[in-house]
């Protein structure tokens, strides 16, 4: 069942937590739109703020020795806001699957319009040793802290398996990409926003001068200062899978489809 808009209300009991924001101009492009990586920090910030709202901020986290990573995205678009607009966002836990925490998110308009969907992958990992952690030590740690939702789904599209080979004759290299200081997040590596403007930054501006309507995204391996990302690209008419590679790996793979 998708959940439907509905009046501010934020309770501890609930996983559901909504907030309101404005796009600012140095979260859009030349088109005074919403960029993709401005869209998917609006994401990452309210997950945060969410479980701060509950008491479990950031700093709470660390010092349990975790923290959630996000793993993969799959965002329904159906406008994209432009700048100066005012949102509603919305996000809840809605479950937990094999090493996966599964989270949604739905943006409003003002006028109680809704724009996007969004469903997430979350893995939870030990920020000192780097090594991804079971759910049930979450669980053991914080007994009743998770409030998963099962019977609440959103409309996002279903998660893709992701593949981009660079050996395809359709594929072709995009250049090289560097790590630096910018790129860097708190837990230490790339920023998962900073890989949509890598992608856009190699699409034809043609392309990206159109409006997105669908994005996936996986991240498979974390890029750390430093890293040097071969970037690769596969364009179509409709849109461009784009991905990253360190050493031979994967680093991100994504999907960007345009109206």
């Amino acid at each position: 069942m998708r959940m439907d808009y509905r009046p501010i209300y934020n309770q501890v009991t609930s996983s559901y937590y909504q907030e309101e924001q404005a796009v600012r101009y140095c979260q859009c492009d030349y088109n005074h739109r919403l960029k993709l990586s401005g869209l998917f920090q609006m994401f990452s910030d309210l997950a945060v703020t969410a479980f701060a709202f509950r008491g479990m901020d950031t700093q709470f986290l660390l010092g349990r020795q975790m923290v959630f990573v996000i793993s993969r995205m799959a965002v329904g678009i159906r406008r994209m806001p432009r700048e100066g607009e005012k949102l509603r966002l919305s996000t809840w836990e809605q479950e937990v699957q094999r090493a996966q925490f599964l989270r949604n998110f739905q943006v409003w308009d003002q006028a109680g319009g809704l724009l996007m969907e969004a469903r997430s992958g979350w893995a939870l990992v030990n920020p000192f040793t780097r090594a991804i952690m079971r759910p049930q030590e979450f669980d053991e740690a914080l007994p009743g802290r998770l409030l998963p939702m099962p019977e609440e789904d959103c409309g996002a599209p279903a998660f893709l398996r992701l593949r981009l080979k660079e050996t395809d004759p359709d594929t072709e290299p995009a250049g090289e990409r560097k790590a630096v200081y910018s790129d860097i997040d708190g837990n230490g590596h790339v920023d998962n926003a900073r890989y949509l403007d890598m992608a856009m930054d190699v699409l034809p501006q043609g392309m990206t001068a159109r409006e997105p309507a669908e994005v996936q995204v996986l991240f498979s391996r974390e890029t750390m200062p430093g890293e040097t990302l071969s970037l690769f690209r596969k364009v179509g008419e409709d849109g461009a899978d784009v991905k990253g590679m360190i050493g031979g790996k994967d680093s991100f793979c994504c999907r960007i489809r345009f109206r």
